[in-house]
């Protein structure tokens, strides 16, 4: 074949691909389709956290069962937290390639139990605040984080990239004043390592300050178009933490104040809202009158909200909450369900997608049925772990814009 011709007839070719590729990428743009670099991006438009599965006590498994309820009353992903020392990860030692992990096959089977339910996953690194203090202090372990992400990225690297997406660090503390630029350096590390073995797939980046809108507020976005940025959203912690049976809350204002209702205006609040018997009356009464006075409702949600929308559309990036909610036993079922639909409201509102906290435990959404038990702190878990059986709350679901 002559060369010239054959070089000739390549060119032509390309050319003629670039052509049709670009007449594509143009009717996906009039289509309302995804722009160029989002085709692959997983939706993450409203998910649900499977907490206390793959970290602390393991007390609410999760079966095919679940993850097709879920995916049925209209959620599109699942974040799946898991704490890598739970896993068999050991930062001090043996343990940051992937296989040494004996635990690893839970979350092989928990990611594609999701991924066969038609969810995408958010797969959340989310150790005890003991060794997560530890990551973001002692150099060594900070280097270890970053071999452990290269080697769950080699692991992970064939699943699909429009499906499953990687967070590094679940709520990043580093309030130091060069928190946030030690953090930024850490995170460059460690997308660094994931891109060396897992090129395409979405990462989920946080800002410190426990991944808090101020905390986002703080952050400069990294170079790389294959980066979403996300933050947590409990305000006011008066009401989202109420009577919570763990510290720093029970022995702080929320374990001090019973009949705090949302919605309600600042009289109703001061009226109804009292001190626990054998609580501090001075400090309760005094975080009622704040939580009275900041007036908490849809609006003042939605200019919160807005905060992070306005650091988002400065730097040209896209946004997901990961976490949101109200612990159960925190207020009455009307309190609980408008606060969560106004949260998600504003955040649909502003283009933000959602992962609810959480699927069955403290703050679930759904409940265990059938044959119950209770942990010593008062969790409702399923009374045969290995058939659980759990019903959603259909109210919290239409809260939530989805199907009860």
């Amino acid at each position: 074949m002559n060369a010239s011709i054959d070089r000739k007839t390549a060119s032509a070719g390309s050319r003629c691909c670039a052509i049709v590729m670009g007449l594509l990428l143009l009717l996906l743009a009039l289509s309302g389709g995804p722009a160029a670099g989002e085709e692959l991006a997983p939706a993450l438009r409203r998910g649900v956290n499977l907490s206390h599965w793959l970290q602390y006590q393991g007390r609410q498994p999760i079966t095919a069962a679940d993850m097709a309820a879920i995916r049925q009353a209209g959620f599109d992903h699942v974040r799946l937290p898991f704490d890598p020392e739970r896993l068999g990860w050991k930062p001090d030692g043996q343990g940051v390639a992937a296989e040494s992990w004996p635990g690893l096959i839970e979350l092989d089977q928990a990611i594609d139990l999701a991924l066969a339910a038609d969810l995408a996953v958010i797969l959340d690194f989310h150790p005890e605040s003991a060794l997560r203090d530890r990551i973001e202090t002692e150099a060594r372990i900070g280097k270890a984080f970053v071999q452990a992400w290269r080697a769950l990225a080699a692991r992970y690297a064939k699943r699909p990239v429009e499906r499953l997406a990687f967070a590094p660090l679940n709520e990043p503390q580093y309030y130091s004043f060069d928190g946030a630029r030690r953090w930024r350096r850490l995170q460059a590390d460690v997308v660094s390592a994931i891109r060396q073995q897992a090129p395409s797939h979405w990462v989920l980046l946080s800002g410190t300050r426990g991944s808090s809108i101020a905390g986002l507020q703080l952050m400069t976005p990294l170079v790389d178009p294959r980066v979403r940025y996300v933050f947590h959203f409990y305000e006011p912690m008066l009401l989202t933490h109420l009577n919570a049976p763990w510290e720093p809350f029970q022995s702080g204002p929320q374990g001090m104040v019973a009949d705090l209702k949302y919605g309600a205006d600042p009289a109703q609040t001061l009226a109804l809202a009292r001190p626990l018997p054998g609580a501090d009356a001075k400090i309760a009464k005094a975080a009622i009158e704040e939580y009275a006075a900041e007036e908490w409702s849809a609006r003042r949600i939605a200019q919160e909200i807005a905060k992070a929308a306005a650091w988002a559309q400065q730097h040209n990036v896209k946004l997901v909450c990961t976490e949101f909610g109200i612990f159960r036993n925190a207020a009455d079922a009307a309190s609980r369900n408008l606060w969560l639909r106004d949260v998600r409201v504003a955040l649909e509102n502003a283009g933000i997608g959602w992962s609810v906290w959480d699927y069955a435990d403290f703050f679930g959404i759904a409940t265990a049925a059938g044959k119950v038990a209770k942990t010593a702190d008062g969790a409702p878990i399923p009374g045969d772990p290995k058939n659980p059986v759990r019903q959603f709350d259909p109210e919290t679901l239409t809260a939530l814009g989805l199907k009860p």
